[in-house]
């Protein structure tokens, strides 16, 4: 029997890396999207291979290297480019995930997924947990994350799916606004009550 697929989504800079630690940590199996898509964005890899063949984004090349700043400059500032990316590397994404779900031997494999709700039509989850937190703090932590300016940081967050869309379309909402301890707290509640 296939197993379940649990997708942990969320909002840019909630914390949807750190849930995805603490269930990690507690012995589930987790996939991350975006750890797939660095092994498909290598030089041989599928990726790679359709954003090089695709001619729309040589401005990110330097020689044969992908420069993934400069991608993700282009992708932020470009909304057609933006939908252009994820069409040529969504489905590749998506398959590598189904292939290493079919080939994991458990009932339940979580998977992180930051840009789940604009593939959901392509990729069948179980269950999906949807990850927030306030709006400054998202801004702080990206920030910090990504060395960027508030303007930058604010730019990435609007960019992203309407909120209040996420949360009718999930099964789990989890505010991680207060954190890490607070989140590994309510995790532990979740798994005591089997909520997943």
């Amino acid at each position: 029997m296939s197993p379940n697929k649990i997708v942990i989504t969320g909002i840019i800079a909630s914390g949807k890396s750190a849930l995805a630690d603490i269930i990690r940590k507690k012995g589930h199996v987790v996939i991350s999207a975006d750890e797939v898509n660095r092994e498909l964005l290598e030089k041989d890899g599928a990726n790679y291979q359709a954003i090089k063949a695709s001619g729309a984004f040589d401005e990110a090349f330097d020689g044969e290297t992908l420069d993934k700043k400069k991608l993700g400059g282009i992708i932020f500032a470009d909304k057609e480019k933006r939908l252009l990316l994820n069409e040529l590397t969504h489905p590749n994404i998506l398959a590598e995930i189904d292939r290493q779900v079919a080939g994991a031997n458990v009932e339940n494999v979580f998977i992180e997924m930051p840009l789940y709700f604009e593939v959901r039509d392509d990729f069948d989850a179980d269950r999906v947990i949807l990850v927030v937190a306030d709006r400054e703090v998202q801004i702080k932590r990206l920030m910090e994350r990504d060395k960027i300016d508030y303007d930058y940081a604010l730019s990435k967050i609007q960019s992203q799916k309407d909120l209040n869309f996420m949360k009718e379309n999930s099964d789990i909402i989890i505010d991680n606004s207060h954190g890490f301890d607070k989140l590994e707290e309510e995790v532990d509640k979740l798994l005591s009550r089997g909520d997943f």
